[in-house]
């Protein structure tokens, strides 16, 4: 059973703002490419699907040109970053950029090596219109200080990340940035 909305909330939290985006998104059912980690990519497509959105799941460089001017936003997730997958990535957030589509960036374990480090900061340069990280990850990515990391989890909590937030989302990269905790 559907949870409806009203205009004070109702008991699952769901307040009148998020209905009104869900509702909107249920409408649209908008097409988002997702080069995303192994760990997620079943729960980042049925998540989008019970969403009202389409998900496509789309990794392969070859594929970029032809299908990234039709999706709506691009959501791209280094979980599981490899060599192979960062040129795909990187050709995505690019044209995505230049199309003026929204893109999120979500630097999982950012700061746990050189390659990461470096492949995330690159995409940073991209212009995401979000990143979505736990503290580490801000934290890596702003060069606030060198964080160490626990993998994908954050050796700091969320408002450690502040600083970094700001200074990500004021810069010429980003519009938003945000702190999850893990």
């Amino acid at each position: 059973m559907e949870p409806k909305p009203n205009e004070g909330g109702d008991e699952n939290g769901w307040g009148p703002l998020t209905w009104a985006h869900l509702s909107k998104v249920r409408q649209r059912s908008p097409l988002i490419q997702c080069i995303t980690n192994y760990v997620s990519m079943d729960l980042m497509a049925n998540t989008l699907l019970a969403a009202g959105a389409s998900p496509a799941m789309l990794h392969s460089l070859q594929e970029i040109p032809d299908f990234t001017p039709h999706a709506h936003a691009l959501c791209i997730n280094v979980g599981t970053l490899t060599a192979d997958w960062l040129p795909a990535m990187k050709a995505a957030a690019e044209l995505a950029t230049q199309l003026g589509k929204p893109w999120v960036l979500d630097p999982v374990a950012a700061g746990a090596s050189g390659f990461r480090l470096k492949s995330c900061l690159e995409l940073v340069g991209l212009k995401p219109t979000v990143i979505r990280g736990n503290g580490s990850e801000i934290i890596a990515l702003s060069k606030v200080s060198v964080a160490p990391t626990k993998g994908v989890d954050s050796s700091h909590e969320s408002m450690d990340a502040s600083r970094g937030c700001k200074i990500l989302g004021s810069s010429k990269w980003c519009h938003s940035c945000s702190v999850r905790s893990c």
